[in-house]
């Protein structure tokens, strides 16, 4: 049946959205965000903010958005950072759907929630993924698009591969649209990880055979704030990723699924953040090799990374990944680590990062 004006208004705007923001002092940029919201042409929506202690204005400044709309609502909240604050909004969330968005950051079309849920509606998709950009310095930057994994089976270790680790837009809440009873029916909320609490979130929603829909409009812009818990140096950062390994594989034997089609996600997600923590070491140490050599050796002699480096570095087992330049530089790292070379690893790292060309690998290229 032809989708009219009248039938889209009975059959979609009756299904309600819950946008959920957890807030921590957020004065310079949570009226860009609510009007981004507000402003949306679709207006069945509601907005969950979790104030998790601010200690500048923002929170006076939502009391004045909860006088004059009644849909928006500030709750206190645990104030243990933006997983448990998510999950205390996902509690109390009455909508169909539910939109992630972080306080710092804001939506560029007053289209997107119309757009979502068009998509999700009459596909019953239970997570719809538009594409999205970011601020740096005032300057908007065009960000990898989903296209490049959006078309391969969900199946696949390519999907899985490019989607939440070259690409790595599956990784992030927002940008996302999702279904409130997928995530209920299976479970699903955030764990208190100090960080990458999201990439957990939804790799477990990938593990409950979540059913992803692609939107190819720009429906998210990220901003680079330096006062985010996203660019802070973390001391406790290797072992935060382990312990996202280890809750990854005990969801996997709770949800009764196949061990090793699994597998694959967490031995990338060991490899990536092996580099991430090194690099961030790199950067905090004052170009230290010493700190990358023993961020490399923490990763190398755990058991859980040494057995992920020990299989990546096997070249009897494929790895199913289309892209040439990614297998060369996993096996390569893999074996050095495998063998233990980690000074040498260090010198590499330090050239890739002189380089720029772990910017150039990321979803945004290089930053000038």
């Amino acid at each position: 049946m032809e989708l009219t004006e009248k039938n889209y208004k009975e059959d979609f705007c009756a299904k309600k959205i819950s946008v959920i923001i957890p807030m921590y002092n957020a004065e310079k940029y949570i009226k860009k965000t609510l009007n981004s919201i507000i402003e949306q042409s679709y207006q069945n929506w509601e907005i969950i903010i979790i104030e998790n202690g601010s200690e500048d204005k923002s929170p006076d400044i939502i009391r004045e958005y909860e006088k004059k709309y009644p849909e928006i609502r500030m709750i206190k909240g645990p104030g243990k950072g933006p997983g448990p604050a998510r999950n205390r909004g996902l509690k109390l969330a009455k909508g169909d759907y539910i939109v992630f968005v972080d306080a710092d950051d804001y939506l560029p079309d007053t289209e997107i929630f119309r757009k979502y849920i068009s998509i999700a509606e009459p596909t019953g998709a239970d997570i719809v993924v538009s594409n999205y950009v970011r601020l740096w310095e005032d300057k908007i930057l065009p960000a990898s698009k989903h296209e490049a994994f959006a078309l391969c089976s969900p199946s696949s270790e390519e999907f899985r591969f490019r989607g939440f680790f070259s690409i790595g837009t599956l990784s992030y809440v927002w940008c996302k649209f999702y279904r409130s009873e997928f995530l209920k029916k299976q479970q699903i909320s955030f764990s208190e990880n100090s960080y990458a609490e999201d990439k957990l979130f939804n790799m477990q929603c990938y593990i409950c055979d979540a059913k992803f829909a692609f939107l190819e409009d720009v429906g998210y812009v990220y901003r680079k704030n330096d006062a985010s818990v996203s660019w802070q140096y973390r001391s406790d950062s290797t072992e935060n990723w382990f312990k996202i390994a280890y809750e990854l594989k005990g969801w996997i034997e709770k949800k009764q699924k196949e061990p090793e089609k699994y597998a694959s996600l967490i031995r990338y997600l060991i490899f990536f953040a092996s580099f991430f923590d090194a690099k961030m070491e790199y950067m905090q140490h004052k170009n230290s090799l010493r700190a990358v050599r023993k961020t490399l050796k923490k990763y190398g002699t755990n058991p859980v990374g040494k057995r992920v480096f020990h299989e990546l570095a096997d070249r009897k087992r494929h790895l199913y990944i289309n892209q040439r330049m990614w297998e060369i530089m996993i096996r390569t790292f893999s074996f050095g680590m495998k063998q233990q070379w980690y000074i040498l690893l260090a010198v590499g790292i330090k050239m890739l990062i002189t380089q720029r060309v772990d910017e150039r690998l990321s979803d945004t290229g290089v930053r000038e």
